[in-house]
């Protein structure tokens, strides 16, 4: 019977473990100067970027182009207790610690990188000079997907657990609608996980009779939208919206002992949550000088985060189980209702500037204030999360000039926020989180886990490779 258990738990944990709630792209911005403007791209995106930040500014671009790059993330967060940490049985901690101990450890994210993609097109034809396509990528280097539902009660940080662990692929289309007013939309695509697990053990003589296994991937696309304003004096005005995100999963797993006893696992859980959010942004080019001010206001409506924590039911039962009427007593699992988050909605500012020093250097920095959404974590439930100061660097280099008949339609154009683009770039940005630390005083003494402290930083790095055409 012990084998028989641990031999579809195995089964469950084999799908269900590790950790993701949104893409490196929300984090730290798509593509490296994104990621050295602070974020503030609503009103300054260029190119492929614009695919996430705002589907509307690809209709700025008067060239096709591409890049692609590495991005690397280090997490530097950490969690204090105040008590020893003992998980061993509770008689022993008791001894060891007559002072109190935890019987949680922290958890903390891990360092993780990826490759990341940008593209956009201006079609031909009817279309010419007036629609746009682009599209950006975000592809981990270990996962895809990553999922996990640390318990409850672990101290970890849901908000960067994982974080950037998830593929985000974003298309968009813009259409000219004049020269002054843009237009764009387009999809984000994750995919959704549909499984189902059935064996039949033979607890007599240890085998397996059957296994039958089903897992398919669902895809899910969720709606970018947005519109530009391009007033004179080389002013943008732009607003954008991103529909919120989530995989919903069930795993269901039925296992035949044969007839003395049957067991159903249900496991079901929602993750990798990005909630609703609008964008208002502004560019400014002064004097249409060499330097590009922009600013970004986002409301993110965290109020809808669901409980991140997995939902488990284990049913024992079979005739022979329910003949010693032992069915309901085996039982066990978290049929609870969802725990209540109480997480706020919030209004994150960005300030960014671009300076362009010549034909071929260009300069970026910015800054971006994330208020939590959390409150402080008081109670049973060790969801962890702190206010944010994103400080953004980064420069870009060109190479090579576009022929007279190029620069000419560039000059004529003129829409760009980025300016007039080098036929070859490379770009680097850098980013870092700073979350200061907050101090948690638990209302029941007896938590298992006690007061703490948390905070740290989280530090990005990213570069690409690329071109106009």
């Amino acid at each position: 019977m012990k084998r028989a258990l641990a031999t579809a738990a195995a089964a469950v944990v084999s799908l269900a473990a590790a950790p993701a709630f949104a893409s490196v792209f929300e984090m730290f911005g798509a593509g490296p100067r994104a990621v050295g403007m602070g974020g503030a791209m609503t009103a300054a995106a260029s190119g492929g970027e614009a695919s996430f930040h705002n589907p509307a500014m690809l209709a700025g671009a008067a060239l096709a182009g591409a890049w692609g790059g590495f991005d690397y993330t280090h997490f530097d967060l950490n969690i204090t207790l105040q008590r020893p940490v003992c998980t061993d049985a509770t008689a022993s901690c008791r001894s060891q610690f007559p002072g109190g101990f935890s019987s949680r450890a922290p958890q903390l994210p891990r360092d993780t990188g990826g490759a990341q993609l940008g593209w956009h097109y201006p079609l031909g034809g009817v279309f010419k000079e007036r629609v746009v396509l682009g599209a950006s990528l975000a592809l981990p280097a270990d996962h895809l997907i990553r999922i996990s539902g640390p318990d409850p009660q672990t101290p970890h940080f849901p908000m960067y657990e994982g974080m950037p662990d998830r593929i985000a692929f974003l298309f968009a289309a813009a259409w000219r609608v004049t020269d002054y007013f843009w237009l764009g939309a387009g999809v984000q695509v994750l995919a959704g996980l549909d499984a189902n697990i059935q064996l039949a053990l033979n607890p007599t003589n240890g085998t397996m009779d059957n296994a039958a296994i089903r897992i398919g991937l669902q895809p899910k696309a969720r709606l970018t939208a947005g519109a530009t304003v391009h007033a004179p004096q080389d002013v943008w005005f732009a607003i954008s919206y991103r529909q919120r995100l989530s995989l919903q999963y069930q795993i269901p797993t039925d296992v035949a002992l044969g007839k003395p006893a049957e067991l159903a696992i249900a496991l079901s859980h929602e993750t990798l949550f990005t909630p609703d959010s609008f964008h208002a942004g502004i560019a400014w080019r002064p004097l249409h000088g060499p330097v590009l001010l922009s600013g970004d206001l986002t409301w993110s409506l965290w109020s809808a985060m669901p409980d991140p924590s997995p939902q488990v039911a284990l049913d024992v039962g079979g005739a022979g189980v329910n003949g010693m009427g032992l069915g309901g007593a085996l039982d066990v699992g978290t049929n609870t209702p969802p725990i209540r988050l109480d997480y706020q909605d919030t209004l994150s500012p960005a300030l960014g500037v671009e300076w362009t020093v010549n034909e071929n250097w260009r300069l970026r920095s910015g800054y971006q204030y994330r208020p939590t959404p959390a409150p402080r974590a008081t109670g049973p439930y060790d969801y962890l999360d702190g206010d944010v100061h994103a400080l953004g660097l980064g420069v870009g280099f060109g190479l090579g000039t576009h022929d007279a008949a190029t620069l000419a339609k560039l000059a004529e154009r003129d829409d760009d926020p980025a300016g007039p683009p080098p036929r070859l770039h490379v770009d680097l940005g850098s980013q870092v989180l700073v979350m200061p630390r907050r101090t948690v005083y638990k209302l029941d003494q007896g938590d298992p886990v006690g007061n703490l402290e948390h905070g740290g930083a989280v530090w990005n790095v990213s570069l690409a490779f690329g071109g106009t055409f």
